[in-house]
């Protein structure tokens, strides 16, 4: 082996082993680090604070005028991510709270106060895992929440929705809130009508269904609510055809009202698994004598008295009838 041979392979050598060790001290300092900042940190910590309140006439949000004071403990990780936010704008916290906790302030118009004490199991249960709070420093935090144009809305469910064969909804969906109030400008405020939720979807339904819709927010509109739950109830049913006579109703004292035909045949949806079937004696199909008698074109219309549970969709053939009116003696017709 030649000198220039031995050379460079020491020289790989040597390098091989710098490059080892830089890495060796790199790793090492990366695992010094996450210990460090997995360890538990005393800190005071600044939260922004914001209020969702749907009061009567005013805004429903407002940011807090001074930053929530906590004393407590977190890991470094937490620490460094909200060491990050308070250079910027700040973390928020942000919460719901009735009207009856909220109290207006002396002398500041459209200024309230909330105690510390109503919110702090609240930021408990935010900052679960993240912080163990020792003590909240402020006693009240100050909200304004300046008044506006306001109206209550009905919230409408946007719905994409298909039933395996069968099966049907037995009644419309159920919303909860079915309604919110919204506030903004009043010539916006005034321009809606209703609020709707976001699409939901659902393919081959066959059982009730239920969950939590998102209310589609409207650029310089505020709402009390911005999700609504919704529920459907869908089971599985059976088509029925009767047949019925039908009587007269309200009739004159000696008058006589002939029907042609005298029977109709109704259909209807029944919920599957009733304990007893539904039969002609549930139901009582008529004519009103008054509205027959003054009727131009000798039609009468066939209408239902009640509908039993557990029927729905259920539709009459014919729905009209002639009428032959026969009046009585001493009584001249007129049509």
């Amino acid at each position: 082996m030649s000198f220039e041979d031995l050379h460079k392979g020491l020289k790989i050598s040597w390098g091989g082993k710098v490059v080892v060790l830089i890495i060796s001290l790199l790793v090492a300092l990366v695992v010094w680090g996450v210990m460090k900042l997995g360890l538990q940190y005393r800190y005071v910590y600044h939260y922004n604070v914001e209020l969702s309140s749907p009061m009567q006439g005013r805004v429903f949000k407002s940011v807090s005028q001074d930053p929530l004071t906590i004393r407590g403990s977190s890991s470094g990780f937490y620490l460094l991510r909200h060491k990050f936010y308070a250079r910027k704008k700040g973390e928020t916290l942000a919460f719901r709270a009735d009207t009856s906790a909220l109290r207006p302030m002396k002398g500041k118009e459209d200024a309230f106060f909330i105690l510390s004490s109503q919110i702090k199991d609240k930021a408990t249960e935010k900052l679960d895992g993240y912080l163990e709070i020792d003590e909240i420093v402020e006693d009240t935090l100050v909200f304004v929440f300046p008044k506006t144009y306001q109206k209550k809305v009905p919230v409408c469910l946007k719905a994409d929705l298909s039933f395996k064969d069968q099966y049907m909804a037995f009644d419309r969906v159920s919303l909860n809130p079915d309604s919110v109030l919204i506030n903004g400008e009043e010539s916006v405020v005034k321009a809606i009508d209703s609020v709707f939720t976001e699409k939901i979807t659902a393919r081959s339904i066959r059982r009730s269904i239920q969950g939590e819709a998102g209310i589609e927010q409207i650029i310089g509109v505020q709402m009390s609510e911005n999700k609504t739950v919704y529920h459907l109830t869908v089971g599985r049913y059976v088509g029925r055809s009767l047949t019925l006579p039908v009587e007269v109703k309200n009739l004159e004292e000696g008058a006589r009202m002939i029907l042609v035909p005298s029977s109709v045949t109704i259909s209807f949806k029944e919920e599957f698994g009733r304990k007893r079937d539904i039969s002609s004696q549930d139901f009582n199909a008529y004519v009103d004598y008054v509205q027959a008698a003054s009727s131009a074109s000798a039609k009468a219309k066939v209408k239902i008295d009640w509908v039993p549970e557990g029927v729905y969709e259920l539709s009459i053939d014919p729905p009209f009838v002639d009428r032959v009116l026969m009046l009585p003696e001493n009584v001249k017709q007129e049509d």
